[in-house]
């Protein structure tokens, strides 16, 4: 009980405040994934802190109806980040490092990588292709990636099949595989 007589209770009282951590994430529901994964190796690291997700739409969340190849700017995935952490709306981010520039901004550094998941692509087929491979895949078949390397890899194996950029996030690709006609398989 606070002796002052206004009824409030003292930090002593009701224990020390827990600091809070502000952890800068993707709005995407594989960002969210990626980011709770971590608060909770933190968690487990640093019991005494409390985590707050704060979670942004970026450019490259925004635009989606061009290959990321083509928009012609830099840190698509994480310029609005780096800017939350520049004006201290947030204090430390997570990304996936494929998302990262080759070349972070003066001061940032990767404070942490955690241990890899599994780093395997997986071949999503079009429901009428059930069964297929891609190499058994018919001529000009259309497969999608977001990935201009991932594409260059595939083409140079499977030269008879066509690659074409595919934006949005999983659920979105997915949709965009079962609904419409125009790919045979995508690359996740």
């Amino acid at each position: 009980m606070s002796g002052n007589g206004n009824g409030a209770a003292t930090a002593e009282e009701n224990g020390p405040k827990m600091r809070v951590i502000r952890v800068g994430t993707r709005k995407s529901q594989l960002a969210r994934i990626q980011t709770d994964s971590v608060v909770a190796m933190l968690k487990a690291f640093y019991p005494g802190l409390q985590f707050e997700i704060v979670a942004m739409s970026t450019t490259g969340d925004k635009i989606l109806d061009t290959a990321l190849s083509k928009i012609g700017e830099k840190s698509l995935f994480t310029k609005e980040l780096e800017h939350a952490l520049e004006k201290n709306e947030v204090d430390l981010v997570v990304h996936s490092l494929k998302d990262l520039p080759t070349v972070l901004p003066p001061g940032f550094t990767i404070g942490a990588i955690c241990k890899r998941e599994n780093p395997y692509d997986a071949v999503v087929f079009h429901p009428k292709f059930v069964g297929k491979t891609l190499e058994t895949l018919p001529e000009k078949s259309v497969v999608g990636t977001s990935s201009l390397r991932r594409a260059a890899q595939l083409q140079r194996k499977f030269p008879h099949l066509e690659f074409k950029s595919i934006r949005g996030n999983l659920n979105t690709r997915l949709r965009k595989l079962d609904e419409l006609q125009e790919f045979s398989a995508i690359i996740l």
